[in-house]
């Protein structure tokens, strides 16, 4: 990023959508200091703006894609298939964690664990490791070992003098050589730590320094930039990232180049490192002073009034807490966290967010009690929600109208191959059915999230997903997961990544264009309302905007 940059005022011409529900389609829109002056007819405002150069008259003649700049005025003429509209907001997403993974060695993209093997010993013996002293690769799947057993001799064969550690591609499981058990005296069948485990293991991993920490965080917010996205919640600040925010968005070479941030502070690792019971009240004064602390630094685009809460875990672990046993076990999942209510209360009575993860049923139905408990007592300024929401019971979904619980979900989710999905050797076949009824929640605040790296960071991908169920680009017979009557419309889509998600991380009117308002805005190559929904996918950032500064920017060609 590049801090030294003219902020000019803009005019936009063109297909210019400033919100999803209702829709509202505008023609121009004028941008001065940041923010949005003027929106309606193009000739209207370019008489207002005093526009009478000869030289725009010339380019006004002009088709396709193009920029001019006038009296410190820029404007830009989008072309007959490109369109403006509101900077993508993602709900629940970890851009540090996926700043690591970037500069580590990504394996999601195979099919088969055969596959995935071949490229960690390729990439072992080509040396792209040997600077480090344990080697690292980034997502595997469950799906691989359906007919085969992962085992620790697998991972000593292909790196049997260093630590090898490959997490899970849902981020809750380590799959590790015997070096690691060495290292940390320990020992797991198969090598596999999950959940609570992998603190374990963690504790050993040679720290990155503080300075690679925030270039990490810096380069997970270029890429989320890249894709469009303005304002984001991470969904799991823990302490040291707390910090490395604030030193981030502190640095004057950065600040105005940054998207807007909602911390959600990781209440289960509060206090992890303690081997004694810590006192819930001391909990909730750490989390008050670390929310006052952002709010006395003043920072334009630094916020923290929310707290994430596990409540169980991923099915791939079965871990997520459901209704049913799962298939071949005598358990039904794992619950995290206990005193949910009194968390609960105690975060809405000092007006902070809870933000919880729930993917099983059985999760959910806890949740949705625990709100009963304590209907009397709700803070109404505090929108509360529930992230992932694989499986959701009828019950709990009444509950949700009820109580106006917000609900976040990662749309890219929405399908899995049949070749890697788990479904058949791990829940009832029947439970398929009842999978991300994010239609049954309409009539709730709805947010999408990527949960980067979990996901591809692409809203377009997930919105794509949300709207077929099915593969990218897929147009044959539908491979959905879940109910097809849950697909949703793509205004409802890209409703849901805009103002959706702007309500639920509470910034309400960051989703939308407005006079008066920011001018948080994108350009994109494509009239995604236009296309077959199998092409959403192909849609292309070619602008990101933040308070009316270019912060992204790819070539704009002519795609007429």
């Amino acid at each position: 990023m590049n801090n030294q940059i003219q902020q000019l005022d803009i005019i936009v011409i063109g297909t210019i959508y400033i919100s999803f529900q209702p829709l509202v389609q505008v023609e121009c829109m004028q941008i001065k200091a940041g923010k949005i002056s003027r929106m309606g007819q193009i000739d209207e405002i370019l008489n207002q703006a005093q526009m009478q150069n000869e030289n725009l008259q010339e380019y006004m003649k002009k088709s396709g894609y193009w920029e001019l700049e006038i009296d410190n005025m820029r404007i830009i003429k989008l072309n007959e298939l490109q369109m403006a509209m509101p900077g993508m907001i993602d709900s629940h997403v970890h851009p540090q964690s996926g700043g690591i993974q970037l500069s580590r060695l990504k394996i999601q993209k195979y099919c088969s664990w055969e596959d995935a093997k071949n490229a960690i010993k390729d990439s072992i013996m080509k040396g792209e490791h040997d600077k480090n002293e344990w080697v690292f690769a980034y997502g595997y799947s469950q799906g691989w070992f359906k007919e085969i057993k992962q085992n620790v001799q697998e991972l000593d064969d292909i790196c049997p003098e260093k630590p090898l550690i490959i997490m899970r591609d849902d981020c809750h499981a380590y799959w590790c050589n015997s070096k690691i058990f060495e290292i940390t005296q320990s020992h797991q069948e198969n090598g596999i730590y999950i959940e609570e485990q992998m603190n374990i293991v963690r504790k050993f991993i040679p720290k990155l320094s503080e300075t690679e920490q925030q270039n990490c965080l810096l380069k997970g917010l270029q890429h989320l930039i890249k894709y469009g996205v303005v304002a984001f919640q991470d969904a799991a600040v823990k302490e040291k990232l707390f910090h490395n925010y604030i030193k981030l968005y502190q640095n004057q070479n950065y600040s105005n180049q940054l998207p807007y941030c909602c911390m959600s502070l990781c209440w289960n690792d509060l206090f992890l490192e303690q081997t004694q019971s810590i006192d819930e009240e001391v909990r909730f004064e750490t989390v008050e002073n670390q929310i006052k602390q952002i709010r006395d630094l003043n920072l334009q685009k630094l916020y923290c009034h929310s707290v994430k809460i596990f409540v169980d875990g991923v099915l791939e672990s079965k871990t997520a807490l459901m209704n049913v046993q799962y298939c071949k076990c005598q358990h039904n999942g794992q619950l995290m966290i206990q005193n949910i209510p009194q968390i609960i209360e105690g975060l809405n009575d000092r007006g902070i967010q809870a933000h919880i993860h729930s993917i099983g049923d059985r999760a959910t139905d806890i949740v949705v009690e625990a709100y009963e408990r304590i209907s009397h007592k709700f803070n109404k300024n505090v929108i509360n929600y529930l992230a992932h929401l694989e499986f959701v019971s009828p019950k709990a979904i009444e509950a949700f109208k009820k109580f106006k619980l917000g609900a976040n979900f990662s749309a890219l989710w929405f399908y899995e191959s049949p070749e890697l999905s788990l479904m058949p050797t791990c829940l009832p076949e029947h439970y398929m059915e009842g999978m991300y009824p994010i239609r049954d929640l309409e009539q709730c605040i709805i947010g999408l999230g990527s949960d980067w790296p979990v996901s591809s960071a692409n809203p377009f991908d997930a919105i794509e997903v949300a709207v077929t169920r099915q593969p990218l680009g897929h147009t044959q017979k539908p491979i959905p997961i879940g109910d097809l009557k849950q697909r949703i419309t793509i205004l409802q889509a890209m409703h849901y990544y805009t103002e959706g998600s702007a309500q639920l991380i509470q910034k309400p009117g960051f989703g939308i264009l407005k006079e008066g308002g920011p001018a948080n805005f994108i350009i994109i190559s494509q009239n995604v309302l236009k296309v077959k929904p199998s092409e959403i996918h192909q849609t292309e950032v070619l602008s990101t905007f933040i308070d009316g500064i270019e912060v992204y920017q790819t070539l704009k060609v002519d795609q007429k």
